[in-house]
Parts: structure tokens; sequence; C-alpha cells
């Protein structure tokens, strides 16, 4: 009687799952990554037992997988009032937290768990927070524990961390076809241009055209070729390119709010030049012959110098022609541009740096004596205008970055080379723009002209073409403003050593 009672349970078990069974199928199909046959099996397990705690960490997981995040929110919520504090929902709970931009959060709650799971979500909080090393070694442990992934993210972490050859070694013994494009963009950037030409092209036989990944891997090959000097097979993958994404769109929308500005400058200028009345419509020359055309010239002359030499640089280093566009290569190519182009302007705006001569009557025309104080407040100025544009174009997404690590040596050095060019950007070429059209345009048009010169990001170069422009109108004398970029390089070289600030760039 009892055996028959028991084989009864059993067939109505069957016919009538309960929760563990539903559980089961639901962790069956996630371990095979079926995500949406997973969660519809979680989601009976609850409607059997509202409160099974397997299924809702299972359902939590899931959707933090499918970057649901209220979903996911709700679920632990549930678990929390239900007084569940385990392991696995404390590292859930720290996934959540990084997902909604709270790593320190993430990181007090997760520190002490451990797991691979855990190793690998504290490696994710470190990096969030710019402490790299950290970061690196909690990746590095997550993988000894038995997380594979954590090795990709320890070598996208080296990659970031300037280091493409420790990512290509980080991750030499997967052998994962997945991992084709980041293995062949990692060789791009180590400069190893025709082994990653090779990987690329596999990756791009392997990937099908509705994946993610696809057009940013032919991307990725199109600069390869272009790189090696290869405008054919170049321009054939752009084409191959052009059959799944707006290419013409794709520039636009990285560079419309430089186009934009040329387009207000270009239309100021045409403004300007219908008020000159017709009889005074020849451009009158002054002492040393400094006009409009002459100050633009000079600065297309460093534009196009600054441009040859990092080049040069490029091809020299790493045989690429488009070392500025490539990441890690473009820390050291594209301040070489600022620094030689900050020469260059230096060379031919010397001449205003002189002092006044003297007047008609004879009388010395004395300079404004500049001190130290003015330097120290125009460059604390220019900083927190540069680290205020590094949150909000990370925060936006939309505005083109930094163009480039300014915390960095080289960088600090560009920052501190742009002194050289105050005299022909805020002396030269405001002068000539005056007498040419008058003081009510031209400090528009100066702001405009110095920020299009400088290229990327045009709209903190505006803003900092502004303040330097006022400050040199307010003091009258650039000097304040050429010690103002130097105290931007050396606190900017200091700030490099704090984590939060590392973090934005």
């Amino acid at each position: 009687m009892v055996f028959t009672g028991l084989l009864l349970a059993v067939a109505l078990a069957q016919f009538e799952p309960g929760p563990a069974e539903y559980y089961a199928q639901c962790r069956t199909l996630y371990d095979k990554q079926v995500l949406a046959g997973a969660r519809a099996a979680c989601e009976l397990s609850l409607v059997a037992d509202p409160k099974y705690a397997p299924a809702l960490k299972l359902l939590a997981r899931i959707h933090l997988d499918e970057g649901n995040i209220e979903q996911a929110s709700d679920l632990l919520d549930r678990l929390q009032s239900m007084g569940d504090n385990s392991l696995e929902t404390r590292t859930l709970k720290a996934r959540l937290l990084l997902v909604t931009g709270r790593p320190a959060e993430a990181l007090g709650l997760v520190g002490p768990v451990p797991g691979p799971e855990a190793a690998r979500v504290k490696g994710r909080a470190l990096e969030a927070l710019g402490r790299f090393r950290e970061a690196l070694k909690a990746y590095r442990d997550a993988a000894v524990l038995g997380e594979p992934r954590a090795r990709i993210d320890a070598a996208r972490l080296l990659e970031r961390m300037g280091d493409p050859q420790g990512a290509l070694e980080e991750i030499a013994d997967l052998d994962d076809p997945t991992l084709l494009p980041l293995r062949g963009r990692l060789l791009w950037v180590a400069g190893r241009l025709p082994e990653a030409a090779r990987v690329l092209e596999r990756a791009v036989e392997h990937l099908g055209s509705t994946e993610p990944q696809y057009t940013e891997t032919l991307r990725t090959l199109a600069l390869v070729y272009y790189g090696m000097g290869d405008l054919r097979r170049g321009a054939l993958v752009l084409g191959q390119m052009a059959g799944g994404a707006n290419l013409a769109t794709a520039l636009l929308s990285s560079s419309w709010l430089w186009l934009l500005g040329l387009v207000i400058l270009v239309g100021l200028h045409l403004y300007g030049e219908s008020r000159i009345e017709p009889v005074s419509a020849l451009e009158v020359q002054t002492e040393d012959g400094w006009g409009v055309g002459r100050v633009y010239a000079m600065l297309l002359l460093a534009w196009l110098l600054g441009a040859t030499a990092t080049e040069l640089l490029g091809w020299s280093l790493y045989r690429n022609w488009l070392a500025a566009f490539t990441p890690v290569q473009e820390q050291l190519v594209r301040p070489v541009f600022y620094i030689v182009a900050a020469l260059v302007l230096a060379v031919f705006g010397w001449g205003s740096i002189q002092p006044q001569d003297a007047s008609k009557e004879g009388n010395e025309v004395p300079e404004p004596r500049v001190g130290r104080v003015d330097g120290l407040w125009i460059g604390t100025t220019l900083l927190a205008v540069v680290l205020t544009y590094a949150w909000i174009s990370k925060q936006l997404g939309g505005l083109a970055p930094m163009p480039f690590l300014i915390y960095r040596p080289l960088g600090a050095l560009a920052i501190a080379a742009l002194a050289l060019a105050e005299p022909m950007l805020r002396v030269r070429l405001p002068a000539s723009l005056r007498l040419r059209y008058g003081a009510q345009l031209t400090p528009a048009l100066a702001v405009l002209a110095s920020g299009l010169f400088l290229i990327s990001p045009v709209l903190l170069w505006w803003a900092v073409a502004a303040i330097l422009l006022a400050v040199q109108l307010r003091i009258r004398n650039h000097s304040a403003a050429m010690m103002g970029w130097a105290v931007l390089a050396v606190l900017l070289l200091v700030g490099g050593y704090l984590p939060w600030v590392r973090t934005l760039f």
C-alpha cells in the first residue's frame, strides 16, 4: 500500500511539476545559453512557488545577462526582503550596482566574497574606479579559480593600459573563433599589421553579417589595410562595409561639431566682408604685414607640418600610416602633432612677444607686469574645464573624446607646448581680425578659428580659447596665458596619479 502511494505521488509529480523541476529545466537551458527558454522556465518555477530562492537568483542572473536592469533589481529586492544574504545574492547585487554606475558600493559588497564570479566582479569594480593594477590581479585570480571570461577582461584592460603585447599573451592559448576579432584588434594596436590583417580576414569569415562585431571587425580591417598603404583592399573592405552601414552618416556623426563650427566661421567672415565699405574693400596692411589671410596661411602651414610629422613618425615606428587613429599608438603620435604645430606657430608669432615700440612722442609704453599668481589661477581654471569636459563627454557619449591621454608625460608635454602658440592665436590672429572686421566680430572669429585649428575635441578648445582670449583682453598680456598652459600641464601630470582622474579619459 505504501509502495503504491509512492508510485502515485511520483506520477502526479510528473504531471504537475513543482518549482524544483522547473528550476532544473531553467538551469539546463541557461547552461546551454538558451536565455529565452531559461527565463520562461524560471518564471514557471516562481508561479509554482513565488519564494523559491534558487529560481529567483537564476532569473535575476538571466535578466542581468540580458541587460534588463529593472527586472533584476526587483528580483534582488525580493531576495533581500526574504532575508537572503548568500554569497551568490551578494555577487548578483554587486553586478547590479556596477551596471548602475556604483562601483565603489559594488566593491564593498563583493570584496570579501570568495569564488570566480565574485573575483571577476571585483576586477570590474576596481577597473571602473581607475585602480587598474588591482583590477588586473583580480581578473587573473578569477581566471585561476575557473572563470575563463576573466582572461578576456584582463586582455582588454591591458590594452587600455597601453600594453597590447601583454594582452595578446594573456589570451595566447585560448583557441576560440569568437576571439578572432579581439586578437586581430590587439595585433593591429601592437603594430603587427600583416598578422592583424590575416587574423581579421579569418574573423570576417566566421562572423555573420548580422552579428554586432561584424561591422566593427570590417572597420578595423579597413584601417589595417590603409595603414599598410594597401589602398585597393582598403577600398574593397569599405565597399563591403557600405552594404551594412551608412558610412557618410558615421563620418558626419563624428565630425558634425567641427563642420558646424566651420560653417559658422565662414558665415561670419561673409557677414564681416559684407559690412566693409566698397571704398575700403582693399585690406590695409599693418606695419609687419599680418593680415587675416596671412595668419590663416600660417595656421594651415602649422597644421600641415604637424600632420606630416605624425604621419612620418607613425610609419617609422609602426609601419602604420594611420597610427594617429590607432589605439595605444595614437598616445605617442597625436601629441607630436600639437607639439610640432605649436613650435611652427611660435616661430611665426615670435615678433608679437616683443614689447611695444616707443610711441611717436618718444615715451616708452610699458608692458603690464604679470605675476605668477595669474598663471596659477588660469591653469587651475583650465584644469577644471578639461575635467568637466572629460566627464561630460564620457556621460553623453556623443562628443569627441580627448585627443590623447593628457595626464601621461608626452600628453602633458603637448599641453605645455600649446603655450608657444599663444602669441599667434591670442595676439596676431585677433589683431588681424580686428583690423579687418572691427571689434564686434573679432572674439567670435578668433575663438572659432583657434578651436577648429586644434581639430579635436573642438568643443573643449573653443571653451579654452574663449577663456584665454578674455584673459588677453583683460590683462593685455599673453604671458599669463602661456604660464597657464604650463601650470595646467603640471596639474594634469600630478592628477594622473589619482585613480578617479584616469577613469575620465
